[in-house]
């Protein structure tokens, strides 16, 4: 498929709901979700009911004239236990959900994995245990078997940099721990997993092709001297290569295992032998989740540590930030606006990333796998959403986009983030992304926002 793929996303655990039916098994979120240590009592439960209105979604979506629909599969709703036997009903319910795509002729762009890990698994160490990778593997061999036929885009995991760290630094995800060293270890098995599925993938001589979607962020400095290039060049190991050299180059960049050593982190789960898997992992494509630019100035003191806001207006004076003992820390623009969740807005994002993908690698080709904002969205009187403010930040970053393309970036798809409303991790479901309202109030009722119109237009626009 040659065309421009202009889309829209989500993921299983966000937006399915359905969370016990027809045979699926737990997830980590769904046994956090209904823990003591959910003290909001938000969960996933029913969510946006993709599960039983995927068709009245994805005809909207193509009414729109979105050509592509980025959706993840759930684990646990294909094998419930993580290992062992196959859900014919998950299978059956992913095959009416790609079959409904080609019949609206919409691209399904599938995610194999979107950080809802099988909770069996979570018990056994999660992603810090090697088995886990290999439990990936054999369930991406399951998924390509069954959808192989069906599917020309695939990407393995989503996001492994973010997961781990939110999961291992921030502390707010499953399983709520500070520690570089643990993040370190899931990481590498989150890729591990990865580079094997990739390479079944090969072996086996499927059509189509297959990438991994990561968070990269253009690091930037507002001080130019030797300590803040520094600080820039160690922020650029940890946000960046770690991950995008590892699929691109099959291996770990030699600096960020030198600095790792240097800081005294523990590296005694990495294997020779495992380079020939990550060589054999390589990816045909990078799947871009572009939401910041990331600022940097020298490391002073402090151990490692990073706040995110997930309380939006009620710490609207909290700016995400991150020290990384002997690296960097996020340094802060007063002049630059930020979201109610203390996120910058900056409006050259997606270009930046592109050209320093384009820099770095060549043209190895992208796509913009996620883009949006999340802020509180409410029906005006009319029972509308005039959502100005997101119509103006992605206009910026689609134009941006354009702009690199132009300019020879190989950039071949833009997926807003997010189809529809839909449960956003533990901010809940006041922070709203979807260019459709869900009203949670009144049976999860679709209503397109205005900036479902302004898609619209842009994509007709630029076809």
């Amino acid at each position: 498929m040659s065309e421009f793929l202009w889309g829209s996303a989500t993921a299983a655990y966000q937006c399915e709901g359905a969370w016990n039916e027809d045979g699926k098994g737990l997830s980590m979120w769904d046994t956090y979700c209904h823990s003591e240590r959910n003290e909001g009592g938000i969960s996933g439960d029913v969510a946006s009911d993709f599960y039983h209105r995927y068709e009245e979604d994805i005809r909207m979506l193509a009414k729109s004239g979105q050509n592509a629909f980025r959706f993840s599969l759930s684990w646990t709703r294909i094998i419930p236990d993580g290992v062992g036997a196959v859900n014919q009903k998950g299978i059956d319910f992913y095959l009416k959900v790609i079959e409904t795509c080609r019949r609206y002729h919409v691209e399904p762009f599938v995610t194999i994995y979107h950080y809802d890990l099988p909770e069996s698994l979570y018990q056994k160490g999660g992603w810090e245990n090697r088995e886990t990778a290999l439990a990936f593997a054999e369930y991406a061999a399951v998924c390509f078997e069954a959808f192989h036929d069906k599917i020309n885009f695939w990407t393995t995991i989503n996001e492994p940099d973010y997961e781990s760290m939110c999961g291992y630094i921030v502390g707010n995800y499953p399983p709520h721990v500070h520690d570089v060293s643990r993040r370190s270890k899931a990481l590498y098995h989150m890729l591990l997993g990865s580079a094997m599925a990739v390479k079944i993938f090969r072996d086996k001589q499927y059509n189509g092709q297959i990438g991994l979607v990561y968070t990269p962020s253009s690091v930037q400095i507002r001080v130019d001297n030797e300590a803040y290039r520094q600080a820039a060049e160690n922020a650029e190991l940890y946000y960046n290569t770690a991950v995008s050299d590892v699929i691109v180059k099959g291996w770990f960049p030699e600096k960020l295992i030198a600095k790792m050593q240097a800081s005294g982190l523990n590296l005694d789960y990495v294997k020779a032998e495992d380079k020939a898997v990550f060589q054999a992992g390589i990816v045909d494509f990078l799947g871009v989740n572009s939401y910041n630019r990331v600022l940097v100035k020298p490391y002073t003191a402090g151990e490692s540590t990073m706040f995110m806001n997930n309380k939006g207006k009620q710490n609207k004076t909290n700016h995400a930030s991150s020290i990384i003992k002997g690296w960097f820390e996020t340094d802060f623009d007063p002049k630059a606006k930020y979201n109610p969740w203390g996120s910058e807005i900056y409006p050259d994002t997606i270009y930046d990333m592109l050209k320093d993908i384009k820099q770095m690698y060549g043209d190895i080709p992208v796509y913009i796998t996620e883009s949006g904002i999340g802020t509180y969205d409410e029906l005006n009187a009319e029972g509308k959403v005039d959502d100005d403010y997101r119509i103006e930040i992605l206009e910026g970053w689609v134009d941006g986009l354009l702009r690199a393309k132009a300019e020879g970036c190989n950039v071949l798809g833009y997926f807003v983030w997010s189809t529809m409303d839909l449960y956003s991790w533990i901010n809940g479901y006041e922070k709203r992304y979807g260019l459709v309202y869900v009203d949670y109030e009144h049976d999860c009722q679709r209503i397109p926002k205005k900036s479902y119109s302004w898609y619209q237009k842009k994509i007709k626009e630029n076809l």
